[in-house]
């Protein structure tokens, strides 16, 4: 029986001889179980000694394999490579000088390290170890994880697009770790100011490629923001004018003059008498004042499928604009209003079709509650999709979209729905199954837009930097429209990104396109 192989597809560069680089493919011997890293090990022993890659404690500890394997950052030792694998291809980490084949010269990376000088500083000679409460080594336990593979720094897009401004996920992280140390006296906040912690779009690819799945954005971007914001350096001016229309009408945007909120003057139930299903729908800020047909669509599709909706008029901002950028103390008081808003219903079932609005319910919101001292939330918060396919199907779906929307169609992933919610591929199952949709993969559609983390607000001119690789690659793949799934910023900055590339491919919310293959009464 012929033994079972796989083709290690390998990036080759030597600068000292070579004038472009070249990708060399091996055959390898495929055992179950077995790693990129044990693939390298048996090219080198057995086809190749010339390769050059890097490696020592086998374990995930030292952090020195990772590489990218078919574009992801990861640690070779912990890629286990599935039996059905026929082609593996690897490259070296992003964003730093090639020394040899896979090895990168790291010292551009470690000299920002050295700057922000990541050790605990202290102001006198300590005679004895300090006993630290197990309340403040939770502070910094999962941020002391860090085995510095300088994954995520290839992850990053904002490192990507200004990596000068931007120190990155890893400095961050270690910042954070020493902020929340009692025993450090350095002033870590601002450093962290200094080192463009504003920059972060908190996407969360960080976190996705880390072996040990630390929560960067969550547990030390915005928390350090939010010492910024207590220091009185932040937030920034753009997003300090969302927080000023929260605090002066409880939502983040005003009203437009020539187009009423969605919510003004419709009732407060819609819907059969007789429902299938009961839910409240939460519409957030930009579903209720800047995309209204939208929010029609997600009420046409629900009716349609004999769901009785009820629409708070009292629900306010979701707390998302003012978590991302630092100020805590108005996020607690949207949090307390909302909650006993959704909790006086008698369903427990939140509908959102906002994706920052759904990772700040289902994430954010019990974990302030528990730090406020309050009930948690009774709700149970859905994504618009999440909601149509468990507890209606693709197929119902499917049987209901009869109207064919003859269009060629790219798809975004937006960050807080995909990494942020788990909800990736549900949508483009949905979009496939639209009648007269031709469906177009769009390379690195899993890649930031730049719009989140209040980036967009804060800084206009890196958001768009970052947009624009996006606007690229959805005019390169030649589709006639992009669409994406419950992110009203995704929507906007890709409408924005391709208008000012001068493109006109249509922009859609895939709730849109539901609606539109819903039948016409």
């Amino acid at each position: 029986m012929t033994k079972k192989t796989i083709q290690l597809k390998v990036y080759r560069y030597n600068p000292q001889v070579d004038i472009e680089f070249k990708y060399q493919t091996y055959e390898v011997p495929y055992e179950p179980g077995m790693t990129g890293l044990d693939a390298l090990l048996y090219i080198q022993d057995n086809l190749d000694g010339t390769l050059a890659f890097r490696w020592s404690c086998r374990q995930a500890s030292c952090g020195s394999c990772a590489a990218l394997v078919n574009g992801t950052p990861k640690l070779l030792c912990r890629t286990n490579i599935p039996e059905e694998t026929e082609v593996l291809t690897i490259t070296p980490l992003l964003h730093y000088t090639v020394i040899k084949d896979l090895v990168v010269d790291l010292t551009r990376g470690m000299k920002k390290m050295q700057k922000i000088r990541p050790y605990v500083l202290r102001s006198e000679k300590i005679e004895r170890p300090e006993i630290m409460t197990k309340e403040e080594i939770a502070l910094i336990k999962e941020l002391r994880q860090c085995i510095e593979c300088w994954a995520c720094i290839s992850a990053c897009p904002t490192v990507s697009e200004a990596y000068y401004e931007f120190s990155g996920p890893l400095i961050m992280r270690q910042l954070a770790r020493l902020e929340f140390d009692k025993r450090d006296v350095e002033d870590r906040i601002a450093m962290a100011f200094a080192d463009g912690v504003y920059d972060c779009t908190t996407c969360g690819a960080c976190k996705a490629v880390c072996p040990y799945e630390i929560d960067i954005p969550r547990k030390a971007i915005e928390k350090l923001r939010a010492g910024i914001v207590n220091r009185g350096l932040g937030p920034l001016e753009g997003q300090q004018i969302f927080i000023d229309f929260i605090n002066k009408t409880g939502r983040a945007v005003t009203k437009l003059e020539d187009t009423p909120p969605f919510l003004e003057g419709l009732p407060d139930v819609m819907g059969p008498n007789t429902p299938v299903d009961e839910v409240i729908f939460f519409t957030g800020c930009l579903m209720d004042f800047r995309l209204q047909q939208t929010a029609e669509s997600v009420v046409k599709i629900l009716t349609e499928l004999g769901v009785r909706i009820y629409l708070p008029k009292e629900q306010e901002c979701c707390a998302s604009p003012a978590l991302r950028s630092g100020d805590v103390e108005v996020a607690e008081r949207q949090v307390i209003t909302n909650i006993k808003v959704l909790d006086s219903f008698e369903t427990k079932k939140v509908i959102t079709a906002c994706a920052g609005c759904g990772v700040t319910l289902k994430l954010d919101y019990p974990e302030l509650a528990k730090h406020l001292g309050i009930n948690p939330p009774h709700f149970k918060t859905y994504d618009f999709i999440e909601y149509l396919l468990e507890e209606f199907g693709l197929d119902k779906l499917k049987e209901k979209m009869v109207t064919p929307v003859n269009k060629k169609i790219t798809y975004h992933y937006p960050c807080h729905l995909s990494r942020g919610q788990g909800i990736s591929e549900e949508p483009i199952d949905i979009l496939k199954q639209i009648p007269g949709v031709e469906y177009v993969e769009l390379n690195d559609a899993e890649r930031c837009c730049g719009a989140g983390g209040g980036v967009r607000a804060g800084k206009r001119d890196l958001s768009m930097l970052m947009a624009r690789r996006k606007g690229e690659n959805i005019i390169k793949s030649g589709a006639d429209a992009v669409c994406t799934s419950d992110c009203p910023f995704c929507t906007i900055q890709a409408r924005d990104i391709l208008n000012q590339l001068g493109s006109k491919i249509q922009t859609y919310y895939l709730p849109d396109l539901i609606a539109e293959a819903f039948p016409v009464k």
